[in-house]
Formats: C-alpha cells, structure tokens, sequence
C-alpha cells in the first residue's frame, strides 16, 4: 500500500508541475551593436527558473522524466531543441540580470548545446526512419543561428575574458551548421 501512495503522489506531482507552467517567450533587448548584426527572426521560450535557482533540480527531474517517455524521434528532436532554446535563453538572463554569474552562464550554453546535440541526432535517426524533416532542418537553423548571436551578446556583456570557451561554443556552432546543411 506505501509504495503505490508513493507512485500516486509522484504522479500527481508531475502533473501538477506540468500543468502550472504556463509558456511565455522572451525578448532579447537590442543595443547599438547589435543593429550592425542582423538578428534572427526566432522567440527562444522563457526558461523559466534559472540554474541558480534552489529547486531547479526539480525542473531538471521533470524534463529528465518528460524526455524518457517521448519514443519519435521528432517529438525527442523538437523537445530537445525546446531544452537548448531555454538554456540558450537561460544563459543571457543570468549574464545580463545577475551579476557574477558568468560561470554558470557559460556552463547553462554549453549544456543547451549538448541538448542540441542531441535534437541533431534525433533529426537524423528520424530521416533514416522516412519521416519528413523538412520543418524540424529549418527550425534547427533558425534556432543555431539565434543560439549564435545569443553567444555574442553574452560576449559582449562579458567582455573578452573567456574567449578560449567563446571559441570552442563559436566552432560548436559552425558544426552545427555544417551538419544542418547536411540534413536536406
């Protein structure tokens, strides 16, 4: 009896946490830099709490458990592409909203390409299954284009400290791109 509470209460705990959340985008401020640069015409989604935040394990819980039961290969690439969006998001917040968070920062950007790593992957294994890729490849180049000039915003906020990270995330990005071109 103890342990099918324990499942009951598990289960209702995630549906509560899903169904509180509400979708919100947020829009990045130009500067006066960033009109030389054109900007990409993509919304990157609210992230919602931030790695600094005390209960973000449990986000990171609930999207572990919510990517473990998707089985298309779509529905894994668009959710992770949705992971890598909202840390790219994350990252900006925390450099440009919280002072001394630019470690964290670096490491959110990193972990969002991981994830976009793995919506690549998926993309892949979803072509060698026949299904259409055609939207997802133009998503996933929006989105890397977005996630790059997301990069050189925080570049700006934080100056050239960190360039050496900067470049391997730059060299991360134009693989990207090489491997999205591959894709039609």
């Amino acid at each position: 009896m103890k342990y099918q509470q324990i499942i009951l209460i598990g289960i209702s705990f995630f549906f509560a946490i899903q169904l509180t959340l509400a979708t919100a985008y947020a829009q990045v401020a130009s500067s006066s830099s960033q009109t030389a640069q054109s900007t990409v015409d993509y919304q990157l989604p609210y992230p919602g709490l931030l790695p600094d935040n005390p209960l973000y394990f449990l986000k990171m819980f609930r999207d572990n458990l919510t990517s473990f039961f998707l089985s298309k290969p779509l529905d894994k690439a668009q959710f992770e592409l949705m992971q890598s969006d909202k840390d790219t998001e994350a990252s900006y917040l925390l450099v440009t909203q919280q002072a001394g968070k630019t470690d964290l920062a670096l490491k959110t950007f990193s972990q969002g390409q991981d994830d976009f790593t793995q919506a690549i992957v998926q993309v892949i294994d979803a072509k060698k299954q026949g299904y259409s890729i055609i939207e997802m490849s133009k998503k996933l180049d929006l989105s890397n284009q977005k996630h790059e000039q997301i990069l050189r915003l925080i570049e700006q906020q934080m100056g050239q400290n960190d360039s050496g990270t900067f470049q391997i995330e730059h060299n991360r990005i134009e693989t990207f791109t090489k491997e999205i071109k591959a894709l039609h």
